[in-house]
């Protein structure tokens, strides 16, 4: 039997944002209960970016009929202060405190008011999931029934973040008559909404044993969109091989320009490319020297899309394109290599001597050439 609540595996460029918006406008034109529909995303970048789409598909205005919202806002203004005083005095809770998000150990006990609030009155960030399944178990499910009255369906964005009772969370909305629709992609969880022990297991790029759980159940279907719009096939196969696993993509965009694919170049050209291209520079972090480049790190990009990226590489980086080792950690480096249309250029101090992977090549730079080396696809 098909469930009313959907994870859906979106590939890097796959038009996570706009499908998730579109399906959102289609639930209003067919719902005929007086519901709204809640939208809710990790990062503020996130949030932007739905809203900017919802307008483009919407005559250029947002819909009143629905919300779009931060996790934490959520988390914050739905689910913990209208039954807050369960725990807590009538508006105790002022905001939220971030501060304790890494290596601050909770000696409180669960179910207790110190373990969530601290002196000023903000909720401790690391355990306000937890707050809420506890409110909700207490409350006779008035958390979540609230929600049932307000919503008949709920999209999360950027479910790959998600952490902790966060999903012990989702499991109850999806246990529940609201509708749920989860959108990610495992291969860019760069972030996490907290650092709870709770299903440690089970989230970043494992997050999907807990949605193949919540299959296995009866409660929700996966469904898969591993078909890139976003850059030609040199990247694709390039970003595959940065991230390889069961969900690796394919891509539909086929356009071509004076300058497609993945290359080396020498730091001695760099000026002369930079200047011709214009492209966005990348970075892991800024232990990383750009020299006098401005750039975004790896994770900041996360969600954008550029013409053309040069990358400066660090360690792990340089030895996975020269020495073909394994990267342990791939998520960032799979941000940054997705984000680009036509080209992506690393910047190294010399030339390496061409091999399997890498062959000589020349770019053509307006009336001057540039040795290079050209990335082999593997497919």
């Amino acid at each position: 039997m098909q469930s009313n609540n959907i994870i859906k595996i979106e590939a890097a460029g796959a038009g996570k944002t706009y499908s998730l918006c579109e399906s959102a406008l289609k639930v209003t034109e067919k719902e005929t209960k007086i519901k709204r529909v809640l939208i809710l995303s990790y990062t503020n970048r996130g949030i932007d970016a739905i809203k900017t789409e919802i307008k483009k598909q919407n005559m250029g205005v947002l819909s009143n009929k629905i919300d779009v919202m931060s996790w934490y806002t959520f988390l914050l203004g739905e689910l913990i202060k209208p039954y807050q005083s369960f725990l807590f005095d009538i508006n105790e809770i002022k905001s939220l405190d971030f501060s304790e998000m890494y290596g601050k150990i909770n000696y409180g006990k669960k179910g207790t008011k110190g373990r969530y609030i601290n002196s000023h009155g903000d909720i401790r960030s690391n355990f306000a999931s937890e707050l809420i399944v506890y409110l909700d178990s207490i409350s006779n499910s008035r958390v979540i029934n609230r929600l049932q009255e307000i919503y008949s369906h709920i999209f999360i964005d950027e479910v790959q973040d998600m952490a902790g009772y966060d999903l012990n969370i989702i499991e109850i909305l999806m246990k529940s008559d609201v509708s749920v629709t989860c959108v990610g992609d495992n291969k860019q969880a760069t972030f996490k909404t907290n650092n709870s022990t709770k299903n440690k297991k089970m989230t970043g790029t494992n997050i999907w044993m807990f949605f193949e759980k919540m299959v296995s159940e009866g409660i929700a279907e996966i469904k898969k969109n591993l078909v890139s719009r976003r850059f030609n096939g040199k990247i694709c196969s390039f970003a595959n091989e940065v991230y390889s696993n069961e969900n690796n993509m394919s891509t539909s965009m086929l356009d071509l320009t004076e300058h497609d694919g993945v290359i080396l170049i020498a730091k001695d050209d760099l000026s002369e490319y930079y200047n011709y291209f214009l492209p966005t520079v990348l970075r892991y972090d800024k232990k990383t020297d750009t020299g006098i480049y401005l750039s975004y790190n790896f994770g900041e990009c996360k969600g954008m899309t550029f013409e053309r990226v040069i990358i400066f590489p660090n360690g792990p980086f340089k030895d996975f394109l020269l020495k073909g080792k394994v990267l342990k950690s791939p998520q960032k480096y799979y941000v940054a290599a997705t984000r680009a249309k036509y080209s992506i250029a690393f910047v190294l101090d010399k030339l390496p001597a061409e091999n399997d992977k890498w062959k000589k090549g020349v770019l053509n730079i307006g009336e001057h050439t540039i040795g290079v080396l050209d990335y082999v696809t593997s497919v």
